[in-house]
Formats: C-alpha cells, structure tokens, sequence
C-alpha cells in the first residue's frame, strides 16, 4: 500500500528547489524593504522641511525681536512690545500663540533686551513608519538689545549740502535738549537768535556762524560742535516706499458710477390726500395720514420703484416697514427733495438716481444700509452735488455702505452725518466743481468709522476753504486715500489711520482753529495719524503758503499730530514728497505740536511770522528736510528721535540691535 503525499525524500527535495529559485526574489525583497525606504525618505524629506520652516521660524522671530525692541523703547510699555512682536509675526503668517515675548537683561551685557521665541508644530505623515512622533516642534528665538550710545542721535537734520543748511533770522529759537542737531549745509545763528542742543554737526567749509553766542548746550553748557556728514535716517526706509508707493494706486481711483434705476412713480406729501394715497397705491406701499403727518408703510423683502420725491411745508413725513422679511430696496429715478420740517426713513438699499436735497429746517434721518447716489441737476454749493444738506441735520446711521458720484456739500449751520459707529465704508467721487467734501461756514460733517474692512476714498478735494468755524470728523480707517488736495479751516478730527494725499495739505487757507466741536474747542487733532503727502498740486492762492505740500497758517494754532506707536507707519507723523522739491510751511502765527518724524528729504521747512513746531511732554519730534530755516520770531522745540528705534530722554539715543 502506497502513502499518500509522497515520501520525506520528495519533500525535502520541493524545499531544496524552492531555496535555490531566484525566480520571485526581488519582488519579495522589495516587499520586504519597501517600509524602511519610505521611512528613511520621510527623514530626509519631511526632517529637511522642518529645516527650512526652522530657518523661516528664525527669520521671522529676528524681525519680531527688532519690532519689540523698537516698540518697548518709544513707550516703555510692555504690551506695545509684545503687540509688535505679535503683529510682525501675523503678517508672515504664524499665529500669536505661537510667540513668545520677554524683557530680559541683555546678554551682552548692556542694558536690557527683548527675546522672541516662535514655537510651530510641523506634522509628520511618512516618519511615523519608523516610529517617529507625528509632529516635531520647530522653536526659533532672537533677543534684540537697546543700549544707550555715546552720543545723541540727530532730531533736526538739514540734508543738502549745497543750500542754505540751518538758518536763524529775526528773533528766532530754536531747542533740541535732548537730541542733536545736523547739517550737511553751514549753520547760521545771527544775534538776537539762539540753538539749543546737546551735540552739534556742520558739513560746511566754516563752522557755525553764531556772532552773539546764540548757540549753547543746555543749561547754558559748551555743545559738542563737530565736522562731518549728516546721513538721511529714514533713506530707503521700508515704510515710507510703501506709503509713497500707494500714491499710484490713490490716483488712479475713480469716482463710483451714479445708479441706473427703473423710472418710478413720483409723489408729493402735500395736503392733496387723495393724490398721495393713489401714488403711494402705486408704488406698492400704502400712505396714511394724520395731519401734519404722513406714514408710508411697506412690507419688507420687496422693491419700491419711486419718481421723485417732495414734500409740503410743515408736513412730516414717517417711512415705516411691515412683516418679515429682507430689507427693501427703494429706487427714486428723480431727486429727492426733503423741504419740511422732519422725514424718518428706515433701514435698506437705497438708490438714489438724481441725489438727496434738503433745505430749511428739515431734519431727515435715515436707518443704516447701502447708499448709491447720483448726481442732482440742482446747484448746491460750489456746484453739483449727489449730497446737498441746505437743511438743518441729514443724519445716515451705520454701518452703511456709501458710493456716491458727485460729492457731498453741507451749508454753514446744517449737520451732515455718513454712517454711525464702525463697519462704515465710503467711496466719493468729485461734485462739478471737483470736490469730494464740501463745507460752508458753521457747518458740521462727520464720517463713521471705516474700520475694520471698509474704505474711505475721495476721489477729489476736500474743500474747507470757506468752511471757518466748520467742524469736520472723519473716522478712522486703515486707509484714507485722498485723490485731491486737503484744503480746510474750521476744527477737524482726524480718525486713526493712513493719509495719503495725492495733492497738498493746507490748514488755515481762510483762518481756523480754536473752534467748539461736540463740546471740546479744537484746531486739528489726529491720533495715530501718519499723513503722507505726493504734492503733485500745490496752493497757488496763498502767498505763504504757495508751492507747500504742507502748510499750516493764519492762526491755526492748535494742530496736533501724533503717529502711530505700533505698526507699519509707526513713529512717521507726516511724510512729505519724494519725487519733488516742495516743502512744509508754518507761517502766520500757526503752530503745531507734532510727535513723530516730519520728513520731507527733498524740500524745506520754513517757520515764520511768529509761527511754532513742538513736541510736547512725551513726543518725539524729528525733522528731516532739505533746509531747515526759522525767521519772524518763530520757535521750534524738539525733543527727541521717533523712528529708526531711537527715543531721547537721558541724554542719549536708544540703539537697538540684534545680539543673537
């Protein structure tokens, strides 16, 4: 009988073959092997990536180190330290809790030093087979130092050496206690004028000209006088590319386009009841009247197509919504024209085909919404307007959204009022006259908040030349763009926030200042304000003034302008032009207390006829221009450096430096 399967020889022999076969051996190999390749290629490849973010992690925390630093030296406040730290390392794209931010002593042993140390979590995806953890930390840090130098640092610079350097005429003054004073140019202090600074640099062939002893260090001290050049600070700094480099942009701006709307049914709240419930039939909505009162309701989530819009004397007017729904959208194809004594209108869209006109002593008030407007045939002003307030108060609350064509006028005594609160935006294009923002004598205008997503852009002037006794607020914004020139009397608050001006600055053409605004008597007041300025138009009508890409004059005495302690335009108060010669002029008994720099490389600054720039307790003034020259009995007074990471205070400049 035979055994099933065979004999043990015959086995062994199938094993033997199958030892021996090559055939298959390398797919079981690379079966065998794969695992370990990939694991070994996810070191390589997803270790050598933590590398690189490693590198960036450094590179962004040196930047975050620096800006700390800078921060911490202006304020001394640790959160505008750490605030700094954070935002430059939002911009680069990490996160605030992934940065850590400390004052600590420095290591080199000087004074003390702000460490930045970044923390970022990279998955692993293919390590893992190795039995690595699914994430590695990448920690980067930078400790950024300030120390006091030996020497001040300059807070008046006059850059051009072929001009006329720093000069003092008629009785001038000019203090720097706390800082340096620099000139490429000569530097001349006549008698019967006086320089106070600590330390003193000439470029000339000759020393400073001071024939009455008018140039002293403080408390009536020797000054450090030396020879040598004075360099541009702020030369190629990346701020102020980024601000001029917007001027582009601002000009190309163009005005919104006036809204095409259906033609609508026109109607007249007058005393003709029957007239008006029938037009209002029309339209959709229904009128009601109890005299001297109108009330139009209409149901909500719907259009309302109107014709022109009046009304009767001494009637008022109640436009009111029903049901649920969205908010309506009311077009009105012909002007609308508010003449009695008060209109309340609800929250929508509204289109308005041929503008808004008040007068009289009307008080019309408008719920928030989006607001598109065009042009009214009606004159208004200097010329023809979208926005004309001839009545008493034209209040629109927010957050609104305003496009409107051909400008906005308010007449001396009315009150205008765009949007309420934050979450505004506004876009405004030029009347027939070529104004954005018009003013009479008296008048009030103010402007929400743009902030946190919104735009304010005018695209031409804001007009305050006959504006005396006006008051102007304009809320802030990340961004003001003023395709035009900023003209104005009156007092004006200006909202946080960048200016860039694509023409001049010109405060007090037709007097100003000292005015009583909402209960507070102010000129100018702008907080964490930088005002960048491309003079590509000048003042041709004000003698002082002409050929200025800033001025301030005729007794505008009370402008106060402080820049911002944080972020990209942090320490630059006003930035003048880079592609041409115009200056800044304070003139005519104006003054302004301005803290942060006042750059203006490629043109003068003149102070006279009794005029003033200082910065008060706790400013940093910093002047840099290509003359610097004060005749007329005028003053200046600086304190201290506001940029570049230098702050005064104790006899020295605050040098801030990477040390590891």
């Amino acid at each position: 009988m035979q055994r099933r399967g065979g004999n043990v020889s015959d086995g062994m022999g199938i094993w033997r073959r199958f030892w021996h076969d090559e055939r298959g051996g390398i797919a079981i190999m690379s079966v065998l092997l794969l695992p370990v390749a990939i694991g070994f290629a996810a070191l390589v490849g997803e270790y050598g990536n933590g590398l690189i973010n490693k590198a960036e992690n450094q590179r962004v925390a040196d930047l975050a180190a620096y800006a700390g630093a800078l921060a911490y030296t202006r304020t001394g406040n640790t959160g505008d330290m750490t605030g700094a730290a954070n935002y430059i390392a939002q911009l680069n794209g990490i996160a605030p809790s992934a940065v850590s931010a400390s004052l600590i002593p420095s290591p080199s042993g000087e004074g003390e030093a702000v460490s930045v140390t970044i923390s970022t979590e990279e998955p692993l995806l293919l390590a893992t087979i190795l039995g690595a953890d699914r994430s590695i930390t990448i920690r980067a840090n930078a400790i950024a130092e300030f120390a006091s130098a030996g020497d001040p640092a300059a807070c008046l610079i006059a850059l051009n050496g072929g001009g006329t350097g720093l000069t003092l005429s008629g009785g001038t003054s000019l203090s720097a206690d706390d800082c340096a004073v620099a000139s490429n140019a000569s530097i001349s202090v006549p008698c019967g004028t006086f320089l106070t600074a600590k330390d003193i640099t000439y470029n000339s062939a000759n020393p400073p000209s001071a024939p009455c002893n008018g140039i002293r260090g403080p408390g009536n001290t020797e000054p450090k006088i030396t020879k040598g050049a004075a360099e541009d600070p702020l030369a190629a700094h990346a701020a102020v590319t980024a601000a001029t480099g917007r001027f582009a942009g601002v000009a190309a701006l163009t005005a919104p386009a006036a809204p095409m709307v259906p033609t609508g049914t026109d109607i007249e709240f007058g005393w003709n009841q029957s007239a008006t419930v029938n037009a209002a039939n029309t339209i959709g909505c229904t009128a009601t009247w109890a005299s001297p009162k109108w009330t139009l309701t209409c149901p909500r989530g719907r259009t309302y197509n109107f014709g022109a819009l009046t009304m009767g004397g001494g009637i008022t007017l109640e436009v009111k919504l029903s049901g649920s729904g969205a908010a309506p959208t009311f077009n009105f194809s012909g002007e609308v024209s508010l003449t009695a004594a008060a209109a309340t209108f609800p929250e929508g869209n509204y289109n308005f085909a041929r503008g808004i006109n008040t007068s009289g002593s009307m008080i019309a008030t408008f719920g928030a919404g989006t607001y598109r407007m065009g042009r009214s045939s009606t004159w208004c002003g200097s010329g023809q307007v979208s926005v004309c307030q001839n009545g008493d108060t034209l209040r629109i609350e927010g957050p609104s959204t305003f496009e409107i064509s051909s400008g906005v006028y308010t007449r001396g005594g009315g009150v205008l009022v765009l949007g309420t609160g934050s979450g505004n935006s506004f876009r405004i294009g030029p009347s027939s006259s070529g104004h954005a923002v018009d003013m009479g004598g008296g008048a009030k205008t103010s402007f929400g908040d743009a902030t946190p997503d919104g735009v304010f852009q005018l695209i031409g002037n804001l007009n305050m030349e006959s504006g005396g006794g006006s008051c102007l607020t304009i809320g802030a914004a990340a961004d003001h763009d003023i395709a035009g020139y900023f003209s104005a009397a009156g007092g004006i608050r200006l909202g946080a926030g960048r200016y860039t001006i694509d023409g001049y600055m010109a405060l007090g053409l037709t007097g100003g200042g000292n005015v009583h605004c909402d209960g507070e008597t102010i000129g100018v007041v702008a907080h964490d304000v930088s005002i960048v300025i491309s003079a590509k138009t000048t003042p041709s009508t004000w003698s002082s003034c002409n050929g200025a890409a800033f001025c301030v004059g005729a007794g505008y005495s009370n402008v106060v302008i402080t820049a911002p302690t944080s972020g990209e335009m942090a320490g630059f108060a006003v930035i003048g032009p880079q592609t041409n010669s115009a200056g800044a002029a304070i003139t005519e008994g104006g003054g302004a207390r301005i803290s942060g720099a006042f750059y203006f490389p490629n043109g003068p600054v003149t102070m006279s006829g009794g005029a003033s720039a200082a910065s008060g307790p706790g400013d940093c003034l910093q002047i840099i221009a290509e003359e610097i020259t004060l005749s007329g009995g005028a003053k200046g007074i600086s304190a201290c450096v506001a940029t570049g990471g230098a702050t005064g205070g104790g006899g020295g400049a605050e040098v801030v430096r990477l040390v590891r």
